[in-house]
């Protein structure tokens, strides 16, 4: 029984305590009904837990006594199983049934002598206690009987000796097991390595990007204030070319950058590339003059 299994949200609702699981359901003179119910229940590491709270009546009361004098030293779970398994991983050695994975607490009872070395009692579909015995009609798993063929087999592909036993057959497949958690575990921490790198790249990517587009951003906003561009009262050339950007970030930036600004009139007023290294405005003064004489 692996405790980690255990589901006890139904008894937790009907923690009900019976003395040897026995229920008041058989209409003799002697039968016993419930002598208590179980309080904080919990399960703690591989321990289902719970204290234990008798009723008043006389034979609820003697069950009490024994307990407190030590006497009565044992609880039992009756459960109803859920899922089992045998895969050798589960399964200890002398086991003759599968190992119960999962199940449900029905009832814990306060008894002399337990069902088994854990004091658990186990029931059917239809609520039977079931005699954990090897005479037992009623049980709800299956019996570990390995085929002989199989264990050849295994023994052969262990490279065990004949004759070895299913003992020997368990004790070298653990190391194979050990060795087969500790690979997965080196897997794990692998993975996450490289996932903790590929983050870490992906950050300095992003940063990167973010710091680019925000260069392209200032550069645009630049773009408009010296005239390489003009924006309309829609804003829609600031769109478009944020459009570019996003599509060949490298090729936008180049071309807004080798765009030419606009020159003022004081710039254009004063440029010297005139005749004789005169200004535009130095050539017109001429201009001015030479027609005048001409009238």
């Amino acid at each position: 029984m692996r405790t980690s299994g255990a589901d006890i949200s139904q008894f937790q609702k009907n923690p009900i305590m019976l003395w040897n699981h026995n229920r008041g359901w058989r209409g003799t003179e002697n039968e016993v009904l419930p002598i208590g119910h179980w309080e904080n229940i919990r399960i703690e590491g591989d321990k289902i837990l719970a204290d234990a709270v008798f009723d008043t009546d006389d034979f609820s009361q003697k069950i009490e006594e024994k307990v407190e004098s030590g006497t009565l030293r044992m609880c039992s779970l009756g459960i109803r199983v859920v899922e089992s398994s045998s895969d050798p991983i589960y399964v200890k050695p002398g086991q003759r049934y599968e190992t119960v994975l999962k199940f449900k607490v029905r009832e814990a009872s306060i008894v002399d002598i337990g069902s088994n070395d854990n004091a658990l009692a186990l029931y059917d579909d239809n609520d039977k206690l079931i005699e954990l015995s090897a005479g037992g009609e009623n049980i709800p798993l299956n019996e570990l009987t390995p085929n002989k063929n199989e264990m050849k087999e295994l023994i052969k592909f262990l490279k065990l000796q004949d004759g070895a036993t299913e003992q020997d057959a368990i004790n070298a497949v653990k190391p194979i097991q050990d060795e087969n958690v500790q690979l997965k575990a080196d897997l794990k921490k692998e993975q996450d390595e490289k996932k903790a790198l590929q983050d870490r790249i992906d950050a300095i990517e992003l940063a990167d990007k973010t710091a680019k587009k925000n260069a392209f951003e200032t550069e645009l906003a630049s773009a408009f204030k010296d005239g390489r561009l003009s924006e309309k009262a829609d804003g829609s050339v600031k769109t478009k070319m944020l459009k570019l950007y996003d599509a060949d970030p490298e090729a936008t930036m180049d071309m807004l950058q080798s765009m030419s600004k606009r020159k003022s009139v004081a710039v254009n007023l004063a440029d010297t590339s005139g005749k004789d290294g005169e200004t535009a405005w130095e050539k017109r003064q001429r201009e001015i003059e030479e027609n005048s004489k001409k009238k």
